[in-house]
């Protein structure tokens, strides 16, 4: 059977040709010019120190959803 159109191929060995979660929704928002705006906004604002960095990027995720991995520096 052919495959439709706007339809991806599996690979060989059967593992689907396709983006996880995380890299969909990141695909996502990262096209959503709101999203996008109220980033540019945010780093604005910390550049010129109208709020600490650790707390509008807190905001920032609260609004948007998002949640990070704790990940060892």
């Amino acid at each position: 059977m052919p495959t439709p159109p706007g339809r991806r191929q599996r690979r060989v060995g059967g593992l689907p040709d396709a983006l996880g979660r995380a890299d969909l929704a990141a695909e996502f928002l990262s096209r959503n010019r709101t999203y996008r705006a109220e980033h540019e906004q945010m780093q604005q604002r910390i550049a010129v120190g109208a709020v600490t960095q650790k707390a509008a990027e807190a905001a920032f995720a609260r609004r948007w959803g998002l949640s990070f991995r704790h990940c060892a520096r």
